[in-house]
């Protein structure tokens, strides 16, 4: 709660705010995926490494998958599982090229909204303050980005 008080101080904090509310369906769509491919990938190395008879399958169930899926998918890498199959592998490099399209795919749109917001900020801090007061990032957000007319 004290981050949303610090928003009326900060302008900084008041644009990355209004960029992720600005960029809320395109972060929910980034989680969706993200999701989807860690659930798909998990379960597809797991019966991949259980495929041959491997003495040091690290891959016990899918829940053990599906940290292996976050972590590939995300990029980080801890290297604390690996998979020993050949299958498994071809499933893991698939996994990590996804990963980074999926994340990599609302950047744009989100870096375009930061933009825009900060590029508003800028010129509204070289205004007059009377006309400051007319124009808030609220009616800019609203009027670039429209709610859709119910019928």
């Amino acid at each position: 709660m004290r981050l949303f008080k610090l928003t009326q101080h900060s302008q900084g904090l008041k644009i990355l705010l209004h960029t992720f509310k600005a960029s809320a369906k395109e972060l929910m769509l980034l989680v969706f995926f993200l999701v989807l491919g860690i659930v798909l990938f998990a379960s597809l190395v797991y019966y991949a490494e259980r495929v041959e008879v491997n003495p040091d399958n690290q891959f016990q169930s899918i829940p053990l998958g599906l940290w292996w899926a976050v972590v590939t998918m995300t990029t980080i890498g801890y290297g604390d599982m690996t998979p020993h199959t050949y299958l498994g592998r071809l499933i893991g490099s698939i996994c990590a090229l996804a990963g980074v399209l999926t994340i990599a795919l609302p950047v744009p749109v989100i870096v375009s909204n930061f933009a825009m917001f900060y590029s508003h900020t800028q010129a509204r801090s070289k205004m007059p303050k009377k006309k400051r007061a007319v124009l808030n990032l609220e009616q800019v957000r609203e009027k670039c980005m429209p709610l859709p007319r119910r019928v």
